[in-house]
């Protein structure tokens, strides 16, 4: 799985229009298919595509296709997400990131929405006004290895977006995602544990403050989260080793870790012993 934008500020064919920790501006062009395509957003995203198109999925079952010149709004989650490359051509797309900062900037200027739930995933169309802005933005700030701009072009685009025919719910939407519902933390754990979340990730997903959800997560589990983490991501990465010839760095990504000498360092201290000469040892266990 990929962590966005992160992952695609270290791409090197990943163009960076405007970077400002997790809010920023990419160009993206694809020519093959990226068969990884377990995505989770750090930041909320528009996504614009300039040619080919997206098909999305959702956690929650929900399927989104999105064609050339449409945009769309994912807010930060877990989606499965596959560029749809045309024959011969290549998927580009223009995609905006957004942090929580530039949310609430925005959201400022709308003190009187309700809080009720809106939908969380918002298609709209290409307009004159979003095009222009496009074209300037590409123009102005392209190759230059801007940064202090970033969050000011943001706030101007998250406007444009609000003022299009399909942005009447747009700021309502956004304003929903600070009321998200609570979910199930076991529910949740168990099924993400093995992805390279922070805790602030997991505390999302559950609905809940990273404050709430490390007490709750305790009263749960009777362990701090990380404690929680760290013991599943062994036992998992152990059932591996024994069972299968699958490499070090494959198993170190499969159970949550970025770093191999990380994991190494935290197998070794659980099991007294390095990863490789666990396998060795149930291997040769097996054969006898």
């Amino acid at each position: 799985m990929k962590v966005v934008p992160s992952a695609f500020y270290q791409h090197p064919k990943i163009e960076k229009i405007l970077v400002d920790g997790l809010s920023s501006v990419i160009f993206k062009r694809v020519t093959e298919a990226d068969l990884q395509n377990q995505r989770y957003l750090s930041a909320h995203a528009v996504t614009l595509v300039l040619n080919g198109a997206l098909r999305i999925e959702d956690y929650q079952g929900g399927l989104h296709m999105v064609a050339k010149n449409q945009l769309i709004f994912l807010p930060k989650g877990l989606y499965m997400i596959s560029d749809i490359i045309p024959k011969d051509e290549a998927f580009t797309a223009l995609v905006f990131f957004f942090d929580e900062a530039i949310t609430h900037s925005f959201l400022d200027h709308y003190p009187h929405l309700s809080e009720a739930a809106a939908p969380d995933c918002m298609l709209f169309e290409y307009t004159q006004d979003l095009e222009y802005f496009v074209a300037n933005l590409l123009l102005l700030y392209r190759g230059k290895g801007q940064s202090q701009f970033t969050r000011s072009k943001l706030l101007e685009f998250l406007h444009l977006l609000a003022l299009s025919p399909q942005g009447n719910g747009f700021a309502k939407t956004l304003r929903s995602l600070r009321i998200k519902e609570r979910k199930s933390i076991h529910v949740i754990m168990e099924e993400h544990f093995d992805k390279p979340l922070d805790i602030e990730d997991y505390a999302y997903l559950t609905g809940r403050s990273v404050s709430t959800f490390q007490r709750d997560f305790k009263s749960r589990f009777q362990h701090s989260p990380k404690q929680w983490l760290i013991q599943k991501r062994l036992e998992k990465a152990a059932q591996l080793l024994r069972s299968s010839a699958t490499s070090i760095s494959e198993i170190t990504t499969m159970v949550g870790y970025e770093n191999t000498s990380h994991f190494i360092k935290a197998f070794q201290r659980k099991y007294g012993e390095s990863p490789k000469q666990f396998h060795i040892r149930h291997r040769k266990a097996r054969v006898i």
